[in-house]
């Protein structure tokens, strides 16, 4: 097993690399792909993308962290203050049902989608992170799932705390996830 310093350093050299901009199933499938990781691992990564990655390469990369992504929304719907008194009198479950609706999970008016959408350039390498943060709003199948219809042209990588095969995902190694079939795995643990 590769550790994950080592991986990370594979990783870059994969995003320098000009193939990372074609499609390479054989099917001329989607250019997206998940860097999946040990949960624990998680500050590794983000200090990795935060202090490396953004700071020291000159890769044209954006990267949205979903987590942020749905708090900007609450936010700027007046909804955030209102979320804490909900979660008090109704529960965290109850709360994250009605976080997603209002995001417009899983639907035509998805406000993450849109987001996104709005901010990505042409020969931008798009990376989606904040998945486990948002555990229980929101899943990584679902995500890649919205988002294929939008990102066309882009390359796509998704870092995910947990395993996942190249068929189906398993968050923080532990909770099973639905099956996603159209991503690739970007560095493999092997």
């Amino acid at each position: 097993m590769k550790n994950i310093n080592y991986r990370l350093q594979e990783m870059t050299n994969k995003l320098s690399n000009k193939a990372l901009f074609e499609s390479n199933g054989l099917g001329n499938e989607i250019n997206f792909h998940v860097f999946d990781y040990d949960p624990e691992d998680e500050y590794v990564v983000r200090d990795y993308l935060e202090n490396y990655l953004m700071k020291r390469t000159k890769l044209n990369i954006k990267v949205f962290d979903i987590y942020d992504i749905i708090i900007d929304i609450l936010k700027e719907n007046g909804f955030l203050e209102k979320c804490f008194e909900f979660e008090k009198k109704k529960g965290a479950k109850y709360l994250n049902d009605l976080i997603s609706k209002t995001v417009g999970i899983g639907s035509g008016k998805n406000i993450i989608v849109k987001k996104i959408k709005s901010e990505i350039e042409p020969n931008q390498i798009i990376i989606i992170t904040g998945i486990g943060k948002c555990y229980g709003i929101v899943r990584g199948h679902t995500i890649l799932n919205s988002l294929q219809s939008v990102i066309t042209n882009n390359p796509l990588i998704m870092f995910y705390p947990g395993y996942y095969d190249g068929q189906s995902f398993k968050l923080f190694n532990i909770l099973e996830n639905d099956n996603y079939y159209r991503a690739f795995q970007f560095v493999s643990r092997k």
